[in-house]
């Protein structure tokens, strides 16, 4: 089985994240208070707008669940080795 740091999209898709959802990545695997705030997510004291996290959707590094009922964002497994890749 793949590990997640070693996720062969993981390094090109590194290349392509711009500062802003770098940031947005971050904070989605560093806080635990999470929930929508209008259209936008408010994740930790960082605010994230609902494009943003379309976006980071759309290139399937994020997902949004229901835990116990309220929406939260959770990285999936390119999400999490491009997390890994940022920290190194």
């Amino acid at each position: 089985m793949q590990n997640a740091v070693d996720h062969p999209a993981a390094g090109e898709m590194l290349r392509s994240l711009t500062r802003t959802q770098e940031e947005a990545l971050r904070a989605i695997a560093f806080f635990r208070r999470q929930r929508k705030v209008g259209r936008g997510w408010l994740v930790g004291d960082k605010r994230l707008s609902e494009k943003l996290v379309d976006r980071l959707e759309k290139m399937e590094l994020v997902e949004e669940s229901f835990i116990r009922g309220e929406p939260v964002l959770q990285l999936t497994i390119v999400g999490q080795a491009i997390k890994a890749q940022l920290l190194q």
